[in-house]
């Protein structure tokens, strides 16, 4: 039998060749059961980094597909120390595995909890640790039948998604009329399908005024650990999703002291609903009127686009590679190092010192819906980013979706001491060097 860690692969690619590295190097094999890609050359390029691989028939994976796979694998010769998914949609499929293969991960409660934005939000204003009202808004309602006060400014959201899908502040109550629409989009999206799992109703909530920022987390062994934080630099809002366009980190329009109250408030949440094992991307604001954090939404994953990446610049260590360490633990000496590893990187731990040096700023550019690309280019000059990657190429039809669809990341790395000028020449230098253009719409 042959060591190995069971990746459940997202249309033909969920950081594999991250995974590979990191697993060659302890001599374990990488195995993956991957739902069906829209292009076969996606997974055909990350074969080579596959010991073995089974592909499903669908473009999401089902719980049979997941079960058959494993069973095929096994057959293979394979033996499962863990599962891991980067793809939201398939993280309670994880945590099933895990329980099964004796790796510790969340409970499924937990998870499902996390999961469903609106119980989520319930739960932490019945535990005293949210002063946000919000409103389920089943499908077909309008503002009135779902009881929002005119005097509050609300934001609405689905009880499950990503990458902003539908997320927009509610500047008439008219908007509501399109909700229907949109859980039209949800279950045809041929991306995303898998995320909502099921779930399209949407909720509002009490819009928070203030700075929002990313908290990354690593946890085991009952101790979560905030192991970096982004702030949302440049936010730009559409009539029906919200575009992240510039992350930074570490933050500078908070105090560290304000930042440590957030680390402090975010690790009570996860312990309170029970997540204490596993990578979070939790975005939180704080509400700067009454003084005070407000998580906006808990995801047992890692971060998406560059937010990994960013991690391991501005700490050393990458968020992956702890999950996976904390994922393969099995002895009391392998958590000791997991923790000594976290609390060692640890971000706002070390924000007071002027020797550390580093920062990064990272955009990330979003590309119109339902468009066919016919060019997409970035013009590096003269300030080149250190990291720059292109989601789609010329020929590729975006999704007819309300959500951000991501056609470009980023990253600079810079000095902490010029973080802020950064921001604003990044930005502007991005503005210009960044070109798409689309095919002309063909007439019927």
């Amino acid at each position: 039998m042959k060591n190995a860690v069971l990746l459940l692969m997202h249309q033909g690619n969920s950081f594999t060749a991250e995974l590979h590295q990191q697993l060659a190097a302890r001599g374990i094999a990488l195995v993956a059961i991957s739902s069906r890609p829209a292009d076969m050359a996606v997974l055909e390029r990350n074969l080579p980094l596959l010991d073995a691989w089974v592909a499903g028939d669908a473009p999401e994976l089902s719980q049979d597909d997941v079960q058959a796979g494993v069973a095929q694998l096994e057959q293979r010769g394979y033996r499962f120390l863990a599962a891991i998914a980067t793809f939201e949609g398939y993280r309670l499929f994880m945590a099933g595995l895990n329980q099964a293969f004796g790796a510790a991960d969340a409970p499924l409660a937990a998870l499902e909890l996390a999961l469903h934005k609106h119980r989520c939000r319930e739960f932490l204003l019945m535990h005293g640790l949210s002063a946000t009202t919000c409103r389920l808004i089943p499908a077909g309602s309008n503002a009135d039948a779902a009881g929002l006060d005119p005097q509050r400014k609300w934001f609405i959201k689905p009880v499950r998604g990503a990458a902003s899908f539908g997320c927009f502040i509610l500047e008439n109550r008219d908007d509501l009329a399109d909700v229907p629409a949109m859980q039209a989009q949800m279950l045809k999206d041929g991306k995303l399908a898998a995320i909502f799992m099921g779930r399209h109703d949407f909720f509002a909530e009490e819009y928070i005024e203030g700075p929002e920022f990313s908290y990354e987390i690593v946890a085991a062994a009952g101790r979560p650990r905030v192991l970096c934080v982004h702030e949302k630099a440049r936010v730009e809002r559409l009539p029906r999703t919200t575009l992240e366009s510039m992350s930074i980190s570490p933050p500078i329009s908070l105090p560290v002291d304000t930042l440590r109250e957030g680390e402090r408030f975010v690790s009570e949440c996860l312990t309170r609903i029970g997540l204490t094992e596993g990578a979070f991307h939790v975005e939180m604001k704080y509400w700067e009127a009454r003084r005070r954090w407000e998580i906006i939404e808990i995801n047992p994953r890692m971060g998406g686009s560059l937010i990994n990446a960013s991690t391991k610049r501005v700490t050393g260590a990458s968020i992956l590679d702890l999950w996976l360490q904390a994922l393969l633990a099995r002895e009391p000496g392998d958590i000791a190092t997991f923790h000594a590893q976290a609390d060692r990187v640890a971000q706002l731990d070390r924000l007071d010192r002027f020797d550390d040096r580093r920062a990064v700023v990272f955009i990330s550019k979003y590309g119109k819906k339902g468009a066919v690309v016919d060019s997409i280019a970035y013009d590096t000059g003269a300030h080149a980013p250190d990291l720059l990657e292109f989601h789609v190429q010329p020929g590729t039809r975006l999704e007819d979706s309300d959500r951000a669809i991501c056609v470009m990341d980023a990253l600079w790395q810079v000095d902490r001491a010029a973080l802020a000028a950064a921001v604003e020449s990044i930005d502007r230098e991005s503005g210009e060097n960044f070109r798409i253009t689309y095919q002309a719409a063909q007439g019927i």
